[in-house]
């Protein structure tokens, strides 16, 4: 299987730190969660025996520390471009798409 990450490591990246500031940084890590159950049938208890279907990218960045730094998800508090950054800032990350 092969993933398509939107980034790699070593890419140059913009992201949103402690909450309001945007700094660019270097991925040092990407994690791919790819999550596609069927389930078990008639399973109605338990929620982790039921379908489940997610796809989650995660990166770390050398600036912020690999392994217990920071945590960066695509949409959220890592971009593309300084621009949709900051407008994550001043909206809030569901505003700002990067795609």
């Amino acid at each position: 299987m092969i993933f398509n990450t939107q980034f790699s490591n070593g890419d140059k990246v913009w992201c949103v730190v402690n909450g309001n500031k945007v700094r660019e940084l270097t991925v040092g890590r990407v994690g791919v969660e790819l999550t596609c159950s069927n389930g078990i049938e008639g399973e109605n208890l338990f929620d982790n025996y039921k379908p489940q279907n997610s796809y989650e990218e995660t990166y770390m960045c050398v600036e912020t520390g690999i392994g217990s730094g920071s945590v960066y998800e695509i949409g959220k508090n890592i971009f593309h471009s300084k621009e949709l950054a900051d407008k994550a800032v001043r909206t809030g990350a569901d505003n700002a798409t990067d795609s």
